[in-house]
């Protein structure tokens, strides 16, 4: 019987291309959604206006390191989006039990450049003398988002109480839902006296005019 020879195609020719393909698409997606804004530190300070020496007021001072992606307009980052939620223990008499207050605040730039930017929040010196916050609370976090894009959470972005994921979502569920019954009293610095004190990125502003 004569012998029959076949042509045999590379094996898996079709499926490494698929791969490579597949591969290449995915290296262009995270480069198009690569980390743009990350928070690098947060600093808490009493501090007063500088027309009112007689007011403490509890500042967040969050920096953020941008870095726009390649090709953005104006090598600019649009809509960051500045979420700051706060834990603050609240002495008690001897024998009461702990309790602790919850603060939200949200601020969002029209749009940053590369580099260092710093959005500042406020607790107003009634709530700072009240509940007697003269040093950092313990529990604190910082969400960000970028053109709608949320940002990966840094090491810098929670308190070392948070320092777990899991402890972080934690906080962050409870805070949240607490935070309802102060909503307003934390705000972001363009709704203080300390709008004009220091320099700041352009707000949009969300408040009802």
């Amino acid at each position: 019987m004569p012998q029959r020879f076949f042509r045999v195609p590379p094996p898996f020719s079709s499926f490494y291309k698929l791969l490579s393909c597949a591969f290449l698409l995915g290296i262009l997606a995270a480069s198009s959604f690569a980390q743009e804004v990350e928070v690098s530190a947060v600093k808490f300070a009493n501090v007063r206006p500088a027309y009112d020496n007689s007011a403490n007021w509890l500042e967040a001072d969050i920096t953020l390191n941008v870095h726009p992606a390649q090709g953005a307009p104006g090598q600019m980052v649009p809509r960051v989006r500045v979420e700051l939620l706060l834990g603050c223990e609240v002495p008690t008499p001897a024998g009461g039990e702990r309790r602790t207050e919850y603060y939200k605040a949200v601020a969002e730039c029209v749009a940053l450049e590369a580099g260092r930017a710093d959005v500042r929040f406020y607790l107003p010196p009634e709530i700072v003398k009240r509940d007697q916050v003269h040093s950092d609370p313990k529990f604190w976090s910082v969400d960000v988002t970028a053109g709608g894009r949320p940002q990966n959470p840094s090491h810098a972005g929670s308190s070392p109480a948070l320092a777990s994921g899991e402890a972080r979502r934690t906080f962050q569920s409870r805070a949240v839902s607490a935070a309802v019954s102060n909503d307003g009293v934390l705000v972001p610095q363009y709704l203080t006296p300390f709008d004009l004190q220091y320099p700041h990125p352009s707000f949009v502003r969300h408040e009802p005019r």
